[in-house]
């Protein structure tokens, strides 16, 4: 191959910081639907956690089906406007209804109880079918556009340009938090007008990032693609005995994706809590971020070329028992009152590697491993999984935050000590998945 080939062109470059713009655009919606959609239920209509878990769980369920059918629906798709752009526009209808949840309470003439309904109907019933339609077209566009070859180095830059709106939302927070927090006896709250804040800046930049996505994004001619197939005939499909077993290697890199994401789902439920508990300044903490997430892309830029030059899975297990090993001395970043700033500043790039800077070669290997017309389909059956280590993990981690207290540590530290059981642990499995990417 020669060194033209293996570099993108100024098109295919454009078209995947696009794609990262998409990304961008997911995983700010996606951070403020997780955490302040549910402090809204909290902290401005008063109601008790089981509220909460209420919605997440119907939420949760929702997203499990209408991802699947999304991606099904889209497989098939042969309009003018192409397979995966039409459904992006559905973000749009995402960020107004997470811009509306904000003033639930206010369309319920302050009835505590009917903006409850309202939430549920918001997040749960419109945002969970639109969110589910921009999510399933998004990811299928690599694999739809982009050569094998160049998928590692295309998934490195999308990642980059995606984990630059993590940084937005976590900038948004601390502007909410400094502006709109309001010191109580049970914590810090920033109330309505903080929540209509946060939430218009996920709901607006879904918006605009589907637009852009919908007006500029260019995918294949459909007059390549196989005919059309029914929507049931597809998903009796998923059931077939020869269909699974002629895509074994993609089941198998499922397994191992679904115990290394329990490592993940076991940390993140209590990462911000622990970050807070180390009594930070806000100038340490956004020098800490800042200094991790520079850490953050250079390695992603590595792995995606590493992973395009010498295959998927060479430097997966490396990376692995380097982020587990370094993930073990997190409970001596505080010990008492004290906390150890030089420390924190070593291994916190290395949580941000597990947590975000893997999924480059991941991400790469098994969009090689999709059919290539059953990309949208097999997405959705990934994301089935991936909700299920979301259920283990959490609970994982919740168990060890409430039961290993440790006189002098923080007890949400311990968390990171487990997570390296399902990172190693999935090292064997990935192994036995078939490379993708033939060297010559």
């Amino acid at each position: 191959m020669s060194k033209k080939d293996k570099t993108f062109t100024r098109f295919m470059r454009n078209q995947i910081l696009l794609f990262g713009l998409l990304l961008a655009g997911d995983t700010i919606f996606g951070f403020f639907e997780q955490n302040y959609l549910n402090t809204y239920i909290d902290q401005v209509l008063g109601l008790a956690p089981l509220f909460i878990t209420l919605m997440v769980t119907l939420s949760a369920v929702v997203g499990l089906i209408t991802n699947l059918m999304w991606g099904i629906k889209s497989d098939n798709t042969r309009g003018k406007f192409g397979r995966r752009r039409p459904y992006l526009l559905f973000g749009i209808i995402s960020g107004v209804s997470m811009i509306l949840f904000a003033f639930s309470i206010n369309f319920a003439g302050g009835n505590v109880i009917t903006a409850y309904i309202i939430c549920i109907i918001l997040d749960v019933v419109i945002i969970g079918i639109s969110s589910n339609a921009y999510y399933v077209s998004e990811r299928a566009l690599i694999p739809d556009t982009v050569e094998l070859e160049k998928r590692g180095r295309a998934n490195g830059l999308v990642n980059i340009v995606g984990n630059t709106g993590l940084l937005i939302a976590v900038a948004s927070i601390l502007v909410a938090d400094m502006i709109f927090g309001q010191e109580t006896s049970e914590g810090t709250v920033i109330g309505q007008v903080g929540h209509i804040f946060t939430l218009a800046i996920g709901g607006i930049s879904i918006s605009v990032a589907c637009i852009i996505g919908f007006l500029l994004i260019k995918e294949k001619s459909v007059e390549e693609l196989p005919p059309k197939k029914k929507f049931f005939t597809e998903l009796k499909e998923i059931l077939n005995v020869q269909k699974l077993k002629e895509n074994k290697e993609f089941f198998k890199i499922v397994l191992a994706l679904t115990i290394y994401r329990t490592g993940i789902s076991t940390i993140m439920p209590f990462l911000f809590i622990w970050i807070f508990a180390l009594g930070l300044s806000t100038l340490e903490l956004i020098f800490i971020v800042l200094v991790s997430f520079t850490f953050l892309f250079v390695v992603i830029t590595i792995l995606g070329k590493l992973s395009d030059k010498q295959g998927r899975r060479t430097y997966i297990p490396v990376v692995i028992f380097a982020v587990s090993l370094a993930i073990l001395y997190i409970p001596l970043v505080k010990i008492g009152t004290s906390t150890n700033i030089i420390l924190l500043l070593v291994l916190f790039p290395f949580i941000l590697i597990g947590i975000l800077g893997l999924d480059t070669p991941m991400n790469a290997w098994s969009q090689d491993l999709l059919p290539e017309f059953e990309r949208g389909k097999f997405l959705g059956i990934l994301n089935i999984i991936r909700t299920i280590s979301q259920i283990v993990g959490s609970f994982v981690g919740g168990l060890v935050a409430t039961f290993v207290i440790i006189h002098g540590f923080i007890p949400e530290s311990f968390v990171f000590v487990f997570a390296p059981i399902f990172f190693l642990g999935s090292i064997p499995l990935f192994l036995t998945v078939k490379e993708t990417l033939i060297k010559e």
